[in-house]
């Protein structure tokens, strides 16, 4: 397979990926504000919705501050959908999928390039008007819906050979980073929550702090999930347990890990229980960390530092599969 012909597939996989995690990641944040806002409107009358802790986390906030003056819903809600110069953007991102798309229309079925076809001029329909007049969770849940097509078209009609495995290399490293990235957003987000309610209403501190792990699970679609797994309720333990180390979650980041390694090795034909390139080593360390490490280690060492590692691993293995198979 041509080196141009793998990298369009590697970041269709993690274009879309993308899309989707910004949409879950401002979806969630916006409405869990809402909720944490009301129930705090008692001791703090007039509290705005808080969005400085998802642009430093997405690694935006200074690319934000220089082009916008204030932190407004309508400027942020702007910046992460339609907002063409910031690269991340879901609009940015969506035409980036479609346009590698375009260029390997011979390696991928017609149907997936239609359902991305379709779906870019189905978000060329909304503006930032257009959301926070409806609802902004119609529009990021029709990009999450968008996601979902394509890839279970991609499941459908895709024959299992070196196409897809570049396409699920890069929708699951994507996937597994952004799941590092969203758990640490609703991290972050609990704390100035908790600090300003726990000292003088305790009960709601605690109410606070189980929403925010309640967020943290809706972020991925894995609140019905936990709840099936785990009976004692929302634990923070349990959270991260699920998120980060369960094996059988497709949105976990060991469940990504091993589905990114599990490709790699299919790609370079490796059978042996050894790594044979640069990305296979990182790919075994990480997989190892996550497999033998557990929940309580983590809290203990400090959550924020762990997943702050995990997003680093991640980029080194990006970069590493890049100088590995995709430059040319």
């Amino acid at each position: 397979m041509l080196c141009r012909d793998a990298d369009a597939c590697y970041w269709i996989g993690r274009y879309v990926e993308r899309a989707e995690a910004t949409a879950r990641m401002v979806d969630v944040h916006f409405h869990a504000g809402l909720e944490t806002v009301s129930m705090q409107q008692e001791s703090n009358p007039g509290r705005p919705l808080r969005w400085q802790s998802i642009l430093t986390i997405s690694g935006s906030l200074d690319d934000f501050r220089q082009r916008y003056r204030e932190e407004t819903d309508r400027n942020v809600l702007y910046f992460f959908a339609f907002d063409t110069e910031n690269p991340n953007s879901i609009l940015s991102t969506w035409t980036k999928a479609r346009e590698n798309a375009r260029a390997i229309r011979e390696q991928i079925s017609s149907e997936m390039w239609e359902s991305l076809n379709t779906s870019y001029h189905a978000f060329q329909r909304w503006d930032v008007d257009r959301i926070l007049a409806d609802s902004p969770h119609a529009f990021f849940q029709e990009v999450k819906n968008a996601s979902h097509l394509f890839q279970g078209i991609l499941n459908r009609t895709m024959m299992m050979g070196e196409t897809r495995e570049w396409l699920d290399t890069g929708r699951f490293l994507e996937r597994g980073g952004q799941t590092a990235r969203l758990l640490d957003v609703k991290c972050q987000d609990m704390l100035p929550a908790l600090s300003l309610t726990s000292a003088t209403m305790p009960a709601l501190s605690d109410l606070v702090q189980v929403y925010s792990w309640m967020a943290a699970l809706r972020s991925v679609s894995a609140l019905e999930m936990y709840r099936k797994t785990y009976r004692d309720g929302i634990q923070p333990a349990h959270v991260v347990e699920f998120l980060v180390l369960n094996a059988q979650l497709p949105a976990s980041v060991r469940h990504c890990i091993e589905r990114v390694e599990t490709c790699l090795r299919r790609i370079s034909g490796n059978q042996s229980g050894e790594p044979m390139t640069w990305p296979e080593r990182l790919l075994g360390r990480l997989r190892a960390d996550l497999t033998y490490t557990r929940p309580e280690e983590i809290m203990q060492g400090g959550l924020h530092a762990f997943l702050q590692d995990v997003q680093n691993r991640c980029a080194e293995i990006g970069n590493a599969i890049t100088h590995t198979y995709l430059s040319y």
